[in-house]
């Protein structure tokens, strides 16, 4: 069911991209951020963005909420995407093809998985970012 949700949705955004601009890989570990208490040790992955429109998806994603474990809720399954002074401004859990806007000039973004106990995290997922009309 979940593939027939996702080739619908991918259907419907499809006409509006161009081509794939660019893919950012989010390790599960070093760009996490804990959700709890102090802020771990982990960093965003960065991201700079030109003015325009970009479909931004998760393709390939093995990241683990514990020591490579996918199943009863630990598939660490959205990147938190900010930046910007677009629509993505505060932020945008990227779960599905989302569509992000970059106004004005060049921005950095980040790129980052959020969790209670980053420590045990494995795997990485790659965010596929293609420019849309």
């Amino acid at each position: 069911m979940r593939k027939k949700i996702v080739a619908g949705v991918l259907a419907s955004i499809i006409p509006f991209v161009c081509e794939a601009s660019a893919t950012v890989v989010v390790d599960a570990k070093r760009n996490c951020l804990s959700n709890t208490g102090n802020v771990s040790g982990g960093t965003p992955a960065l991201l700079t963005l030109a003015p325009g429109r970009y479909v931004i998806s998760i393709g390939s994603n093995n990241m683990s909420c514990s020591a490579g474990v996918l199943t009863n809720g630990c598939l660490i399954n959205s990147v938190m995407l900010q930046g910007g002074f677009g629509n993505n401004r505060w932020g945008t859990t990227i779960t599905q093809p989302t569509v992000v806007d970059v106004p004005g000039n060049t921005s950095t973004y980040i790129a980052y998985v959020s969790d209670d106990a980053c420590g045990d995290n494995t795997g990485q997922a790659t965010l596929l970012i293609q420019t849309a009309n």
